[in-house]
Parts: C-alpha cells; sequence; structure tokens
C-alpha cells in the first residue's frame, strides 16, 4: 500500500504540468535556471529531474499518436542520458547502471518510432510528391505507413506496461534519496558540494575541444566517424543547453545556434545509413525501382550537406564560447 501510494505521488510530481485529460500537444524542454549558489550536485538533480518532467509531459501525446510527441519524448531521455555522462566524474557509470536500462529499453521502442516519423514526413515527402502515381513508391508508401504503425503500437503498448511507472519512481527515490553518495569518493563528495560553475566552464571546454579535434578532417572520416562527432556535437549542445543560465544570453544563444545547425547538418548525413536499414526491414530489393529512387534521393541529399558542412563548421569555429567570457549573472 505504501509503496503504491509513492508511485502515485512521484508519477503525480513528474505529471505537474500535464493536464493527462485534456492536452494532446507536444511540450518542449523547458530552460534551466541556476543561481549562484547552484552546487554541482543541486545542478544535477535539477537536470535529471527536466528531463523526467520533460519525457512525462510527452506522454499524452505520445498515446494520442503524435509524431512530435514522440521526438520530445526520445529527445527528453536523450538528454537524461547525455545529463548523466555530463556529470560522470562526479557520480559514477554504476551509481545509475540499473536506471540507464530501464532508458534503454523504452529508447528501443522511441527509437524505431521516431526513425519512421523522420524518414516518411521529413525524407520522403519530396520524393512522393513528385512522383505520387509510381506503383513501386505508392505501394512502398503504405506498407511504410503500415510498419509506422506497427511500432507506434508497440511504444504505447511499451508505456502501458508497469515497468515505465515503475522506472520513473525509481528515478524519482534515487533523486529524492540522493543515493549515488553511497558510493561515492570523498573526493566525489566534495566536488559535487561545489558551484556548478566550477564544474561547467573546464567540462564545456574539454567538449568543444573534442569535436573541434574530430571535425577538422572531416573529408577523411568515415561514416562510423562522421556519426560518432554527431554523437559529440549533441552531447555538447545538451551540455551547453543545461548550463546556458551561468552565461551571458546572447553568447550562449548564438553558440547553441551553430551546435544546431552543425548537428542537423550531420543528422542529414547520418539519414543516409539509417534509410538503408529501413529500407531492409521493409524487405524492398536493391534491385527495386522505388530503393533505387529513393536511396538516388538521399543521395543527392548527402552531395548537398557534405558540401554546406565547410560553411556550417566554420560558423562553429569562429562563434564565441559563452564560458570563455565573464558570467552574465555572477559578475565574476
Amino acid at each position: 500500500m505504501i509503496k503504491s501510494f509513492r508511485c502515485e505521488q512521484a508519477l503525480s510530481r513528474l505529471s505537474a504540468i500535464v493536464n493527462l485529460d485534456t492536452l494532446v500537444a507536444h511540450v518542449k524542454a523547458s530552460p534551466l535556471h541556476f543561481d549562484a549558489d547552484t552546487t554541482s550536485e543541486d545542478a544535477f538533480v535539477a537536470v535529471i529531474g527536466a528531463c523526467l518532467r520533460h519525457a512525462e509531459a510527452n506522454r499524452p501525446a505520445v498515446l494520442n499518436g503524435g509524431i512530435e510527441g514522440i521526438h520530445q519524448m526520445r529527445v527528453a531521455f536523450r538528454r537524461l542520458r547525455s545529463g548523466l555522462k555530463i556529470f560522470r566524474p562526479l557520480i559514477s557509470r554504476e551509481a545509475s547502471a540499473e536506471l540507464v536500462e530501464d532508458v534503454r529499453w523504452l529508447n528501443g521502442f522511441l527509437g524505431p518510432a521516431r526513425d519512421w516519423d523522420v524518414f516518411l514526413e521529413d525524407g520522403l515527402s519530396p520524393v512522393f510528391g513528385r512522383f505520387p502515381r509510381k506503383r513501386g513508391l505508392v505501394w512502398f508508401r503504405s506498407k511504410a505507413e503500415a510498419i509506422r504503425q506497427t511500432h507506434h503500437r508497440a511504444l504505447r503498448q511499451a508505456l502501458a506496461e508497469p515497468r515505465y511507472p515503475a522506472m520513473l519512481q525509481r528515478f524519482a527515490d534515487w533523486l529524492n534519496c540522493h543515493a549515488w553518495r553511497d558510493g561515492s569518493s570523498d573526493k566525489q563528495r566534495e566536488r559535487l558540494a561545489e558551484l556548478v560553475t566550477s564544474f561547467a566552464a573546464p567540462l564545456l571546454e574539454r567538449d568543444h575541444r573534442r569535436v573541434v579535434e574530430r571535425g577538422e578532417s572531416f573529408s577523411e572520416l568515415s561514416a562510423e566517424r562522421r556519426h560518432a562527432l554527431r554523437i559529440r556535437v549533441k552531447e555538447l549542445r545538451y551540455a551547453q543547453d543545461f548550463f546556458a543560465s551561468l552565461y551571458h544570453a546572447a553568447t550562449a544563444k548564438a553558440y547553441l545556434g551553430t551546435l544546431a545547425k552543425l548537428q542537423d547538418c550531420l543528422g542529414v548525413m547520418n539519414d543516409v545509413a539509417v534509410t538503408r536499414r529501413l529500407l531492409d526491414e521493409a524487405g524492398l530489393k536493391s534491385a527495386s525501382a522505388a530503393r533505387q529512387v529513393i536511396e538516388g534521393w538521399y543521395g543527392c541529399r548527402l552531395d548537398v550537406h557534405e558540401r554546406l558542412f565547410a560553411e556550417v563548421w566554420q560558423q562553429f569555429v569562429e562563434c564565441e564560447r559563452p564560458w570563455k567570457d565573464r558570467p552574465a549573472r555572477f559578475g565574476r
């Protein structure tokens, strides 16, 4: 009885901004605001809590079949995993290992649903619009839509399973009890008590340099290494977004803007690999005319964005780094 009551309380907290009976619109992540005396541990709790609220706020839209709801819920759990990784120097991987397994389980449903949404809504819309009566494409579109709906149903079923609210409960208990302290070293506990301003700047500088090192020889990178660069860019963008309130708003916004362009450009390139996987899942043979048209279209998109990358990359490397300037709100 007590456990059930606590579970209901946790769900209530995480759903505080959601009217489950009426709201079906998707919800974007809310900005985080840290004060001068915010510790690294306080920031960690705020980041993970915000990601959980972001995910739960989009549950009604997902259950209602909303494409953007699926997108936002997937983003929320990606941000959550990035948040855990960002703070790993202070909170070990082992402390959240079981929780990450739960997130990985849910992402196994979110990922395929989102991939098919992007493929059909963003990638193939121009192709279908250009060839509205091409028999092979008409057949493939119908089959692809059926596959997408299968993944959507699987996701809704996963959210209806007891494992989903149990995952939220475990995260709520973990955050409320600061359970990571049990296995922390004295040094880690000391760093958790330090101001987040001392933690954020060196972390952002390190991640920025890692992106620069990987991207400088972009033209020579394999598809796998380009994918790794995209992941680095995404993680840096999430980290900067988490800590944006520590720095001048205009500088932080400009830097995030260049990261977003870079991530979008790399994302289109990654879509080529995803497309091949989805076409295989749909059973579309290499010799089929429909597959040749689709792969030809994605090949053209790849060529355009490979040429665009140099311009976007230059904007990124020339952009002022927010943490290099004095914090806007704290005057240091």
